[in-house]
């Protein structure tokens, strides 16, 4: 019986997909110690804090200054779904929680750049040195905010920013790896705060806030509905995330479910640049890091990432039983004893370890670009874009 191998190949893009991780712990701020019931409690979020890593709410006693706010719907308080007291509810922009920082202030004791918060929060490992790394974030300026402004930034270190004597003035010794230059003042849709920068290798800790001094910050009144009047600049953060360049977009592994069932694709993570595709379609069915499907027949799935101005591709099967031929049979040849290189490819591919099986090789919307019978070296149904020179 003859052995068949299908391969999927993406031209310029990746093949081989491998987990991906956002290095941001918590990013969305759902996990926590405490529900929050009033100001100032951003260490009851774990992973977060805010430049004084030494307080520990409730410790009223301390100058408070300097704290954001930890918002969740497992709260009406202050702290909570009511953010400074104010009936002016806005909704995380996923899940239960989010942050709420001061960003800016006109009030007389701004003449010292007085009253900033700082958010801090702890990566999964230090960075890379060499490494180039996407950073994202979400802003969205509070129904209490009378100030709109720009500047708000992500900066990166290894915890000196951290041993300040002043963790509620403006930080302007520092400069942000990240940076919103346009004024956020949009405050019914978050705002994407997005942009890359190479790590020196020591990177261990992501501060969010506003580095620039009144002089340098572009800011102007807008309607506030309570509380603040025009003199605060509020904004909540939300969907935090720092991802390797390097990474490569991974679906999942093929499996196997009855009629009826579901399946999980991807890994386990929201904040991941991820859009999803049966394949032969070009119409999105879902975007994130993982979706559930529930396919009817046998199916294969394409996930697509755009990162780091590259755009790239994985595949996962999802067979329906009883639709499961010899392909996952004892006729099936490990696709793990092929190898296929290099990639990306671009003019040539070359395969190893398929010999004595028909190989079929096609793009991302099934079109075959590539067939070779039985392991011989012609090229059945050439491709101008690729041609395979060994067995």
């Amino acid at each position: 019986m003859k052995k068949y191998i299908t391969l999927l190949f993406f031209v310029f893009l990746s093949l081989i997909g491998s987990a991906q991780i956002n290095l941001v712990q918590n990013p969305q701020f759902e996990i926590y110690d405490t529900c929050p019931n009033n100001f100032d409690e951003v260490t009851y979020c774990q992973g977060w804090t805010s430049l004084d890593s030494s307080w520990r709410a409730p410790d009223w006693g301390h100058d408070l200054d300097g704290v954001p706010e930890y918002v969740n719907t497992c709260s009406a308080g202050a702290g909570g779904s009511y953010t400074y007291g104010c009936t002016a509810y806005q909704n995380p922009r996923n899940g239960n929680a989010m942050m709420q920082l001061m960003m800016f202030n006109t009030l007389p004791l701004s003449a010292s750049d007085y009253q900033r918060d700082y958010l801090q929060g702890h990566l999964v490992k230090t960075l890379s040195v060499g490494h180039k790394y996407n950073v994202f974030f979400y802003s969205l300026r509070t129904f209490m905010s009378g100030q709109a402004v720009n500047q708000i930034g992500a900066y990166f270190d290894n915890g000196t920013i951290d041993t300040t004597h002043h963790p509620s003035y403006l930080q302007n010794q520092f400069m942000p790896q990240v940076t919103a230059t346009s004024i956020i003042s949009d405050s019914a849709n978050w705002t994407k705060v997005e942009g890359t920068f190479i790590a020196n290798g020591t990177e261990r800790l992501i501060t969010i806030g506003q580095y620039s001094d009144s002089a340098h910050t572009s800011n102007y009144p807008v309607t506030s509905i309570i509380c603040s009047g025009s003199v605060l600049g509020l904004y909540f953060i939300d969907d935090v995330s720092v991802i390797d360049c390097d990474n490569i977009p991974h679906a999942g592994n093929d499996t196997v479910i009855h009629p009826g069932d579901s399946a999980f694709l991807g890994p386990h993570e929201n904040l991941l640049p991820y859009t999803w595709y049966k394949l032969g379609s070009s119409t999105a069915i879902d975007s994130g890091g993982g979706i559930w499907v529930k396919p009817t027949v046998t199916t294969t799935y394409v996930v697509k990432q755009v990162l780091c101005g590259r755009t790239s591709f994985d595949t996962v099967k999802v067979w329906v039983w009883p639709d499961t031929p010899t392909l996952v049979g004892s006729q099936q040849l490990a696709v793990g004893s092929v190898r296929v290189y290099p990639n990306p490819a671009f003019s040539e591919v070359k395969i190893d370890g398929a010999k004595g099986c028909d190989v079929i090789i096609f793009d991302v919307l099934g079109r075959p670009i590539l067939k070779s019978e039985c392991g011989e070296r012609q090229v059945t149904q050439p491709s101008p874009r690729l041609r395979r020179v060994r067995d």
